[in-house]
């Protein structure tokens, strides 16, 4: 660092005071710092600083004043999510670091309730821009409530398949166009117009950028007409190979769920109940199922679901138990306290039986208990989890958890599985040579 930034460092924080007012600086949460701190750094670390921008302009005056201190820019939500593993912190080494929160920056801009398109700043939730435009009688989407608490920016900007429904797809597929500030304090805001029309799209790759890119400031998205009607299902499969099987056969017919989930028989008396599967019936899974839209529209997806569980050797069981999954899916019911699961792949449709099954026989070969449910179900595939359980129907912890979760990874990629957070390191030079051009110094969120 030189005497000249090493000087505008010293004093980073009235800099930062003179940009975005001294309300709004603060020293990050000691649970924040400590998520980013520095592999070597000296005892107390270097200095670090909270701020929150009122405005795309003192968002590029941050970026700008980084740029010239050899700062590390690193994006906050206001967290719903844990932060991302530190792919490279030695690039934090005596460097010091700005958090940037966004939620000052929380405006709708524009709401077009005839083209259903909405201009929002990304410090706004993804639950308030609900709460404001559901009295409209519009919806961002069936998305899984749990991802609303984020930011726009945070949502558009992290890559997690939570963000999908069977019936909307992917958040970004929502995305017409974005505004971000680049490392060097450029402006840009990416042409909203009909993808034939637009030629390359930076927008893609500023999404699910994990903020490396760029700092998104505000997003223009497709919104929906909230639905007519809202149907709920469930059913009892032989086995979670057939319901696996049914839920490909429906979504191959084009039904268009709002909501899927599969459950094996030891996950599903854990979330719904003992007697939903009584004993005996240990190989039996669970089918539960929302469907949405016009009436006839959500009535036939719903029937197009029970046609392909009766097709697999289903039954239709009582709708309060689908009742039950659904209040507490959507935060109107309190379940028990279940753990996280342990392992979270996801698998292509034709894969997902084999690795289920590679699952299972790794635990019972390490002599472990296992829980497993699939949902966040596309025509490309699903997310599955599983819960590993000692012999007392315990969540599996430490070294022993350590020791059964390697062995199942394997076990899961060795049938076809990919774990969730892997990544492709074959586009490693590329992702490296777009960064270089966009932020040169390095400067944001450097430690991924």
């Amino acid at each position: 660092m030189s005497a000249l930034a090493a000087g505008l460092a010293g004093d980073l924080g009235g800099a930062l005071e003179a940009i975005v007012g001294p309300l709004n600086v603060r020293r990050p949460p000691p649970a924040l710092a400590r998520r980013f701190a520095a592999e070597g750094a000296a005892p107390g670390g270097e200095p670090a600083h909270l701020v929150q921008p009122g405005s795309p302009s003192e968002v590029a005056e941050i970026l700008l004043l980084a740029g010239r201190t050899g700062a590390a820019v690193i994006p906050v939500g206001n967290g719903t999510r844990a932060a991302p593993a530190q792919r490279n912190p030695g690039a934090l080494i005596g460097r010091p670091r700005v958090f940037v929160d966004s939620r000052r920056m929380c405006h709708v801009l524009h709401l077009d309730e005839t083209s259903l398109v909405v201009h929002v700043q990304a410090g706004l939730t993804a639950l308030a821009l609900e709460r404001i435009v559901a009295p409209r009688g519009l919806s961002l989407g069936d998305f899984p409530p749990q991802v609303l608490g984020s930011t726009i920016g945070g949502l558009l900007s992290v890559r997690t398949p939570g963000k999908s429904s069977p019936r909307h797809g992917f958040i970004e597929e929502a995305v017409l166009g974005v505004s971000a500030v680049l490392a060097d304090g450029r402006t840009v805001h990416t042409r909203v117009a009909p993808r034939r029309a637009s030629g390359p799209d930076l927008a893609r790759a500023l999404c699910g950028s994990e903020g490396t890119l760029g700092f998104l400031t505000a997003a223009v998205l497709r919104l929906y007409r909230r639905p007519e009607a809202r149907f709920l299902a469930a059913h009892a499969l032989p086995s979670f190979e057939d319901a696996l099987a049914a839920v490909r056969l429906a979504l191959r017919e084009e039904a268009a769920p709002a909501a899927l989930r599969v459950y094996d028989a030891a996950e599903a008396r854990a979330h719904l109940g003992d007697e939903v599967c009584p004993p005996g019936r240990d190989e039996q899974a669970i089918l539960v199922v929302a469907t949405a839209g016009p009436t006839d529209l959500a009535a036939c997806d719903r029937d197009l679901v029970a046609s392909a569980a009766a097709a697999m050797g289903g039954t239709q069981l009582d709708e309060k138990l689908a009742e039950v999954w659904w209040r507490r899916r959507t935060g109107q019911e309190r379940g028990s306290t279940l753990p996280v699961p342990m392992i979270q792949v996801t698998a292509s449709p034709k894969r997902q039986p084999a690795v289920y099954r590679a699952v299972r026989v790794a635990c019972a070969g390490l002599g472990v208990g296992l829980r497993a449910h699939a949902s966040r179900f596309e025509a490309d595939g699903a997310v599955l989890f599983f819960t590993l359980m000692d012999g007392a129907g315990q969540a599996l912890a430490g070294e022993p958890l350590e020791a059964a979760r390697a062995m199942t990874e394997a076990a899961a990629s060795a049938a076809g599985a990919v774990l969730l957070g892997s990544e492709n390191h074959d586009l490693d030079p590329y992702a490296r040579d777009l960064r270089r051009g966009l932020d040169p110094k390095g400067i944001l969120n450097p430690g991924l």
